[in-house]
């Protein structure tokens, strides 16, 4: 399996010679667990109860629990919504992740 840079679009890209990127298992738990923190960081610091949250995007309680667990995730219109209730932008949302 050999891997090689290329340039797309002003990016630098590695591509298997299968054509298919490799992305770890620590990889993703590592995103994930940064991303748990994160949201749950949002949240305690503007003092906001969970319930509400939830309430406020139209999901359960145990829905936004476990995104905060980084056991799920969230789709992107409740990533959106998210960003608003914690008056961030959105680019800022992932920024640092």
């Amino acid at each position: 399996m050999s891997i090689k840079a290329h340039e797309t679009g002003g990016v630098n890209c590695l591509k298997h010679s299968e054509g298919r990127v490799e992305v770890t298992d620590s990889e993703v738990l590592e995103y994930d667990r940064a991303f748990a923190v994160h949201m749950k960081a949002l949240r305690d610091e503007r003092g906001l109860k969970r319930d509400w949250i939830a309430k406020q995007l139209g999901v359960h309680y145990n829905t936004l629990k476990n995104w905060e667990l980084g056991k799920a995730h969230p789709g992107t219109r409740e990533l959106l919504a998210l960003a608003k209730i914690y008056h961030v932008d959105s680019e800022e949302f992932f920024k640092s992740l």
